[in-house]
Formats: C-alpha cells, sequence, structure tokens
C-alpha cells in the first residue's frame, strides 16, 4: 500500500476536508466530513471504470473537487434551506459538498449517464449522504424538473454541457430567492451578456485559490 492510499483510507482524509472546509469559513462537523470522505473513497475507486475526475492525486484531489465546493457554499448563507440542483453532477461534485457545508439544503444530482447515476446512487447510500438523490435523464429546460415541488432554491453547475444554454432555460425553476452558482472561468463574463442571462443578475464572483482566472460566480434572479 501506498502512503497516498494509507492517507486515503485512514482519518486524514476527514481531517484534510474540515480543515479545507475551515479554510473557507466552513465548519464542518466530523460526521460531514467522514460522510463526504466515504464518498470521495467512492469516486477513487470508481474512477478506472467510469471516469469520474482527472485528479487522482489525493490532496489535489480534496482541493480540486471538495475545496472549491466549499468556496461556493461560502457564499450561500448558513441558513439558506429548499432544494439545490447539481446539474450535470457526474461524480457528485459540487452538489454533495454544498450539501453537507449548508444541511438545509437537500441535493438532487442531475445526471444523464446510466451509469454515473447508479454510481452515485449507491456511494449517497454507502456514504450516509441522504436525503440526496440521483435525478436519471438530460436536464435542457423547466419541463424536465416537473417532479421538483417547491423550486429549485440553489442551481450549482460546475463544467456541465451546454450549461450556458441551459441555465437561462431553468431560471422560471428558481424559487424567489433562488440563486445560481457556476464554477467558469473568464468567459462566462462574455457569456452573461447575452439577452438570454439577463434573466439573472450577477452578486458576486470568488476566486478559487491557486487558479488563475477561475471564479465561482453566483447569481440571483433578476428583478422583473
Amino acid at each position: 500500500m501506498t502512503a497516498a492510499d494509507r492517507w486515503l483510507e485512514g482519518p486524514a482524509l476527514d481531517e484534510a476536508i474540515a480543515v479545507r472546509a475551515a479554510s473557507a469559513g466552513i465548519v464542518l462537523p466530523p460526521q460531514a466530513a467522514a460522510r463526504l470522505a466515504a464518498h470521495a473513497r467512492a469516486v477513487l475507486q470508481a474512477d478506472a471504470r467510469l471516469h469520474l475526475t482527472t485528479v487522482a492525486e489525493p490532496k489535489a484531489f480534496v482541493e480540486r473537487h471538495l475545496g472549491e465546493s466549499f468556496e461556493g457554499a461560502a457564499m450561500l448563507d448558513p441558513g439558506v434551506s429548499g432544494t439545490l440542483l447539481d446539474l450535470g453532477s457526474g461524480n457528485g461534485y459540487p452538489g454533495l459538498p454544498l450539501a453537507a457545508a449548508r444541511p438545509g439544503l437537500a441535493a438532487v444530482l442531475a445526471e444523464a449517464s446510466v451509469r454515473k447515476a447508479e454510481f452515485l446512487e449507491e456511494a449517497i447510500r454507502q456514504a450516509g449522504l441522504a436525503p440526496a438523490r440521483v435525478l436519471l435523464g438530460h436536464v435542457q429546460r423547466a419541463a424536465d424538473l416537473e417532479d421538483l415541488a417547491g423550486g429549485i432554491r440553489v442551481l450549482a453547475t460546475r463544467a456541465a454541457g451546454g450549461w450556458e444554454r441551459v441555465i437561462p432555460r431553468l431560471v422560471a425553476c428558481l424559487t424567489p430567492d433562488g440563486e445560481v452558482l457556476v464554477w467558469a472561468g473568464e468567459d462566462l463574463d462574455t457569456v452573461r451578456s447575452r439577452v438570454v442571462w439577463r434573466r439573472l443578475e450577477l452578486v458576486e464572483r470568488r476566486p478559487l485559490p491557486d487558479r488563475e482566472r477561475s471564479w465561482v460566480w453566483r447569481f440571483l434572479r433578476a428583478a422583473p
């Protein structure tokens, strides 16, 4: 067993996740850190089969997938509650860390790949990350989300294909105080100049540590 394997299997991973959350201003309970660590191990173990990440080195994995998710969570009010939709979830990031950091949110992980959706369902069950659940299918428009009663409080996406077209179509699914978090580069400045993006108002963007020209962008519904 390599040093990296021992680090993954031991309590050091739980601690690293909690420490990284704290650096973003989030106090993560030990049980939440342990559950996220269990999910991280599942992602890395299934990666060769499902191609869930391009970052396999454990400490870099924690930073890119969990740390950058916590940076987005820090932009949300600690008391936020309602449905969190992770659009194009893939490996469960950023949705699961967001929900762990803001426990009033119930994560819905939208994933079009049957194999990845099956992986997520099993990983959520084994890690004890319920009430998170998986929505299997291509989410392209509001009609694809008819079963999300009460609307979406937070819509999050990180590298989902076609996000620049899909997000404006889903604005009608947001609650009146709904928020959108997008992990993206400076190209979003150009994208948000499109007419359809006038449905959303940019509130802030938070730089990702040690990532040149990469941010988490936070939007609210624009006033009518």
